[in-house]
């Protein structure tokens, strides 16, 4: 979907973690860095539905436009990005045989799994 609509739109977007499932969901810094500061500031108290980052990124002469946005985890999330214990056995098959170097279980309702991130060329 995120390949389709940046291709629509003229956008890059993806999605990437910091226990990434996906190898392709690996974050770069910047977006590293505002996955960071999104821990820190959920740990503060802020409610991950609300994490948000925007900024105008330079790079020599070039510049971008770059957001993030957390995507906490829900009730319907933990059925593959739960505990490892608590998965399904033929969820665990699955995520074995698709994703061999998965990092994205063990997590909680509300913690956040990852975020949404845009970027566009200006």
């Amino acid at each position: 979907m995120a390949k389709a609509a940046s291709e629509q739109t003229g956008w890059g977007i993806r999605r990437v973690s910091l226990q990434n499932r996906n190898p392709k969901a690996v974050p770069d810094a910047w977006e590293r860095a505002a996955l960071e500061e999104f821990d820190r500031r959920a740990a503060a108290g802020e409610s991950p539905a609300t994490l948000e980052k925007g900024e105008i990124v330079a790079d020599g002469d070039r510049k971008e436009y770059r957001y993030m946005k957390a995507l906490p985890v829900q009730q319907i999330c933990v059925a593959c990005h739960g505990p490892a214990d608590k998965l399904k056995p033929e969820v665990t098959s699955r995520l074995q045989t698709l994703y061999p170097a998965d990092k994205g279980t063990g997590y909680a309702i509300g913690q956040i799994r990852g975020a949404m991130t845009i970027r566009k060329a200006l």
